[in-house]
């Protein structure tokens, strides 16, 4: 048998096929000339006609903005209303989504000669169910089935898992262009517990932004020209400056050296040669270590039922941003019992476990419970743990016990201290009024919980509520050994 995992990123997207037959598991990344991941960039032509894509564009993204608008981050806006209009032409992020897995698809069919017509994909656990489903809608517009989603982290840890396996508990770092996800889990034999994940929307693309940012206003200080701010500048000038202050994010991170800086053209201030030293990058980078990435790393232990960083016996750590020196340090410091993971191909780790989540198949379940809170702080179950995808429970009502003209619903996790989403749902006001409510999980991991109120008639008698961030088990018996 054949799958293919696609961990499509903010800034790259990583491919990988793995086949499983009678000699064994063989595990080959699909990338560009053969070893890089496909970088997560478009360029769109001013004048209309066909979009570009790849390391191409990331190469050549200067000369292409002559005739071209060149956006990075797309994934970024997939469940949103952004849209860009370039040209006379208005495009959206489902529509870019789709000429990238096409052209992923046809790159991969010329050069590795392997048709990609169904797929796993992985995805961040921040990710909206909007964004969840307009990337299950591309996929299927691209002409790739969706055999599965996971979690970024939690995929990073079912690919290197032989690493991982003589621990108890293991957080999963990915930090990657444009969020940091977390999985806490709890191994016991061939099961897989997330008893937390964690997601945020921080990566290196904020830090190339701020970065970028900060140089404009020292060129314009020292060139005492009121040129105005970096927004300021023609998308071109800006791109230019956010390029070259990625280059010198991954130079200083390799070496620790100063990096010579040039921007040329850069608008009414010319061609312009500065310095970024190493103590003017960590300034950005530190802050945001320090309120943004060990905050997340802290509410994640917290949703684990407080969890100290004592208790984790192996860190895995994965995505494009892990190498940033001062994130390295923080993480040893933090976790000092901890065996600190890094895979020797770190950037394909995720697109391999969502592959393999094909093996698993539908072996995975609910690892805890989603109940509502009731008056007395008890929690009423909804979703029992063990609970598996596209499993309707049977209808539960409730009824209100006071005369109010909506009724307030908690969800909540078997503890009631981590709450999913409050919703405020319109009634009548009358006692004893019933409020039916189904409920189902998606291929997608969203919990879908429909609430019914049958005495507004045929209108506003439906509300929807969407629940993302749960948590589950995986019975990972099917991958056999570990690779």
């Amino acid at each position: 048998m054949q799958y293919i995992g696609i961990d499509f990123g903010t800034t790259n997207t990583s491919v990988v096929w793995v086949n499983d037959d009678e000699y064994g598991r063989r595990i080959t990344p699909l990338g560009e000339n053969g070893e890089y991941p496909f970088s997560s960039i478009v360029a769109i032509p001013k004048d209309g006609g066909k979009l570009m894509f790849g390391r191409k564009v990331r190469e050549q993204r200067l000369e292409l903005a002559e005739t071209h608008e060149v956006h990075t981050s797309m994934k970024s806006f997939l469940g949103t209303s952004e849209s860009f209009v370039v040209g006379e032409t208005r495009y959206y992020p489902k529509d870019i989504t789709i000429a990238f897995l096409r052209h992923i698809k046809e790159y991969v069919k010329q050069n590795h000669d392997i048709d990609i017509t169904a797929a796993s994909f992985a995805f961040p656990v921040d990710f909206s169910s909007e964004a969840r489903r307009e990337l299950h809608e591309a996929a299927k517009n691209a002409g790739i089935e969706v055999r599965a989603f996971v979690s970024e982290s939690t995929a990073a840890y079912i690919a290197n898992r032989a690493e991982g396996r003589a621990f108890s508990k293991v957080m999963v770092l990915d930090w990657g262009g444009g969020t940091l996800d977390i999985s806490i889990l709890r191994l016991t034999g061939t099961s897989i517990h997330e008893i937390s994940v964690w997601g945020d929307h921080i990566g290196g693309d904020d830090i190339d932004r701020e970065l970028a940012e900060r140089i404009h206003a020292k060129i314009a200080s020292d060139s005492q020209i009121s040129g105005g701010r970096f927004e300021d500048m023609r998308p071109d000038e800006r791109d230019q400056m956010i390029m070259r202050c990625e280059e010198a994010k991954i130079s200083i991170s390799d070496d620790g050296e100063d990096y010579p800086l040039t921007v040329r053209n850069y608008g009414t201030y010319g061609t312009k040669n500065t310095t970024i030293t190493e103590e003017q990058f960590n300034s950005i980078v530190e802050p945001i270590i320090r309120a943004r990435i060990l905050k997340a790393i802290n509410d994640a232990l917290n949703k684990a039922g407080g969890l100290a960083p004592a208790s984790i016996d192996g860190v895995v750590v994965v995505g494009g941003s892990c190498n940033l020196r001062l994130f390295e340090y923080a993480v040893t410091n933090l976790f000092k019992n901890a065996r600190i993971i890094v895979p020797e191909k770190l950037q394909w780790s995720t697109a391999t476990g969502a592959a393999l989540m094909q093996i698993i198949g539908g072996n995975f379940r609910l690892s805890d419970m989603v109940g509502v809170k009731l008056s007395d702080d008890s929690i009423f179950e909804i979703l029992p743990k063990g609970c598996a995808i596209n499993e309707p429970i049977d209808p539960i009502t409730f009824s209100l016990t006071e005369d109010a003209l909506d009724a307030r619903f908690i969800f909540t996790d078997s503890t009631g201290n981590s709450i999913y989403v409050k919703k405020s749902v319109p009634t009548k006001g009358f006692l004893k009024e019933e409020l039916v409510l189904s409920a189902e999980i998606g291929t997608d991991q969203i919990a879908r919980i429909n609430i019914n109120n049958n005495n507004f008639g045929n209108e506003n008698k439906n509300t929807l509520v969407e629940l993302n961030k749960l948590t589950f088990h995986y019975d990972i018996t099917a991958l056999g050994e570990t690779d």
